[in-house]
């Protein structure tokens, strides 16, 4: 061969016969180049069958397509490579056959000339596998990374010394950095201060649990976490996978639902159900350090007026505005608390074991109460003057929330009944009246139930002291309790109800008397007056009870008079209109009981057809005295006079204030003056 005849001019013939054969046996390229003008000297058999007669040509023209210059892989065309150097292997896939060779490069000299041997190993098949091999890793990475940042989690791998070398998609999100930027990392740069304790123990486990920890964002902003992580061992190097989950949502969710459970949705005030663990865990720390505390108990007096005449969507106003007031005259550690309607809860502790001290601080409270309640209330431009009763009840030892909230509202009761606008400690005697309530609620429904209570009358006068009428009273002397007062009884009939069944009770009582007073020459001119409960008024089928009671007893319509209250009327303007002109319409006559007490408003007076206003006793009794109530009672008068109303006044028990009254122009008078309630056979 020429590759033959070109070498003998540097290797001796028989050495190169041998070597030929030698090398033709291979299954590989070789072939020499002289170095210095890239002529393939000798190539072998494998060369031949590859790309045809070679030598004598230059190297990147025989072997390769388009090549102007030695290929770029091959490291010894560059001149700074000196002879003996090391074996040099390179890869490169041939132009003219695609093939891919490992080379293996060694640059000699050989009587005077530079020669490269280069050996060929056809790795194509290898690198196609290589390929495939690589390719599906690639793949099965894609599908893994695509799971990764498919989870909510953002997941963090660390190396064996707790440095960040790897981070889904998810973490850096969570945690506001680029994935560059948290390569490197430590652990704990992630973790809060509040947290780095409890994070530096938990990482001491191989395996850990899901736990909570408040991490840092790259902005310094705060958030709470699940973390878990778990030590693996890859490439016998032990790497630990990290997972965080942003709870964020799920504690804001978490605090939605807890204050729904436990807070007032109006008033944002812990209720009742948070108010009992607070009570609670109160009172074991007054078993341990024996310090006194206190429950006190308030209502609003008269607030349900507010909300009969103005509505709900003002009382919620005015109760949003009492818990701020509240909340402003107590201490961070004391629990303010609306237990539900009009009624708030305080409890204080006083962190002192002196009694007499910490009933000091309790009674200041309880003044700072009353006092910045009756501040007024001004909403939407209407001013309204509210006061309160505060039930107190202290304790030092062992007691029960359900113990201490019966105290605390007994002594609140006992405050209302006390005139209202005031406060009250709980004594052991207000359980005897807790007691007497309960007895004598029992023994009024037996009494309602079998129509036991008696009615009274109590006789009205002109100003010339002639009878025109008297008022139905209801008077009540039981087996077990004898004498009960009316100022007793009638509250609890209004509180459980029975006041319906009485009420129609009375109007079916009055309506027989009427009848009998028909045939009476005097009787017959004067009127019966009935008080009309709220709940009763309420009722749809009321109008008919009345009618019925006219029809049954065939008696003129026009003697009946129903005696109803303000806050009645105001409560369902529209409902109580439609009643009232269909009773007036039918005959009945319409006075408005306790005039002046509640939320008076001249318009009611002027779209309602009623026929006489009724002045309170409350501002009777001092008119002699009392300038305030003389100006009081005169408006009253003169309002009756200008809408043509009869203006009646009750608690007259003096000559003096008869004779005031007359002065004044009033038309009507009732009182002991002129006669006590007494049964209808004694007037």
């Amino acid at each position: 061969m020429r590759g033959s005849v070109l070498l003998t001019k540097i290797v001796n013939l028989n050495e190169i016969d041998t070597l030929k054969l030698i090398i033709d046996a291979l299954d590989a390229l070789v072939y020499v180049v002289e170095l210095d003008t890239y002529e393939i000297l000798f190539a072998n058999r494998k060369c031949y069958e590859e790309f045809g007669d070679i030598a004598g040509r230059k190297c990147f023209e025989a072997l390769q397509t388009g090549m102007t210059g030695p290929c770029g892989g091959c490291a010894f065309a560059d001149n700074d490579f000196k002879e003996n150097t090391s074996n040099y292997k390179w890869e490169h896939t041939n132009s003219k056959n695609n093939k891919t060779y490992l080379f293996s490069s060694k640059l000699l000299s050989l009587n005077g000339r530079r020669i490269k041997i280069q050996v060929g190993i056809d790795i194509s098949e290898q690198k196609k596998l290589e390929a495939e091999i690589y390719g599906q890793q690639k793949k099965n990475i894609e599908t893994f990374e695509t799971f990764t940042n498919a989870t909510i989690e953002g997941l963090i791998i660390y190396d064996k010394n707790k440095k960040c070398y790897k981070v889904n998609k998810v973490a850096p999100e969570i945690l506001g950095y680029t994935a560059q930027e948290m390569i490197g990392m430590d652990a704990m740069d992630f973790i809060a201060d509040e947290s780095m304790e409890h994070v530096r123990t938990v990482i001491q486990n191989r395996n850990q649990e899901p736990y909570e920890a408040l991490m840092v964002r790259k902005d310094g902003s705060k958030f709470p976490a699940i973390l878990r992580g778990k030590d693996i061992m890859l490439n016998n190097e032990t790497i630990r996978v990290s997972a965080v989950m942003d709870i964020t949502e799920i504690k804001e969710k978490e605090e939605l639902i807890s204050n729904l459970a436990y807070y007032d949705s109006l008033t944002s005030l812990p209720n009742r159900v948070l108010l009992e663990k607070q009570v609670t865990q109160l009172i074991s720390k007054t078993q341990r350090t024996k310090m006194y505390c206190a429950m006190m108990f308030i209502d609003l007096d008269h607030f349900k007026t507010v909300n009969d005449t103005k509505g709900h969507m003002v009382g919620d106003q005015i109760l949003v505005e009492c818990a701020s007031r509240l909340k402003k005259i107590t201490r961070g550690y004391d629990i303010v608390a609306r237990f539900g309607g009009d009624e708030f809860i305080i409890v204080i502790d006083t962190q002192t074991t002196d009694k007499s001290k910490a009933i000091d601080m309790i009674t200041a409270v309880a003044e700072k109460i009353i006092k910045i309640i009756k501040k007024p209330f001004e909403i939407n431009k209407d001013i309204f003057q509210l006061s309160a009763s505060v039930g107190i009840v202290d304790f030092n030892d062992q007691q029960d929330f359900v113990e201490l909230l019966k105290l605390a509202d007994s002594a609140m009761y006992h405050a209302k009944d006390n005139g209202r606008d005031n406060f009250n400690f709980f004594n052991p005697d207000l359980q005897n009246q807790i007691q007497r309530k309960a007895l004598v609620l029992e023994r009024l429904r037996d009494a309602v139930n079998n129509n036991k209570l008696q009615i009274h009358y109590q006789k009205q006068v002109d100003c010339c002291q002639h009878v025109i009428g008297v008022e139905a009273l209801a008077r009540w002397n039981d087996d077990v309790l004898g004498t009960v007062n009316p100022g007793e009884f009638i509250p609890l009939a209004e509180e459980s109800g029975l006041i319906v069944r009485f009420g129609e009770y009375l109007l079916d009582e009055a309506g027989k008397l009427l009848a009998e007073w028909s045939a009476d020459e005097e009787k017959r001119k004067w009127r019966v007056s009935v008080n009309i409960s709220m709940n009763q008024f309420d009722k749809e089928d009321f109008v008919n009870i009345v009618k019925g009671v006219v029809d049954r007893y065939r008696i003129q319509a026009n003697v009946l008079r129903l005696e109803i209250t303000e806050s009645l009327l105001l409560k369902n303007a529209e409902n109580a209109l439609r009643k009232i002109e269909y009773l007036k319409n039918f005959g009945v006559t319409i006075s408005i009981d306790d005039f002046g007490t509640g939320y008076s408003s001249l318009s009611y007076l002027k779209k309602l057809p009623i026929d006489e206003l009724k002045i309170d006793r409350s501002f009777i009794k001092d008119i002699l005295t009392d300038e305030n109530d003389v100006t009081i009672v005169m408006a009253i008068i003169a309002i009756g006079k200008k809408f043509g109303f009869e203006v009646i006044a009750e608690g007259v028990e003096t000559t003096e204030l008869y004779e005031k009254l007359k002065s004044m122009g009033c038309d009507y008078y009732q009182g002991f003056l002129f006669s006590r309630p007494s049964p209808k056979n004694m007037l």
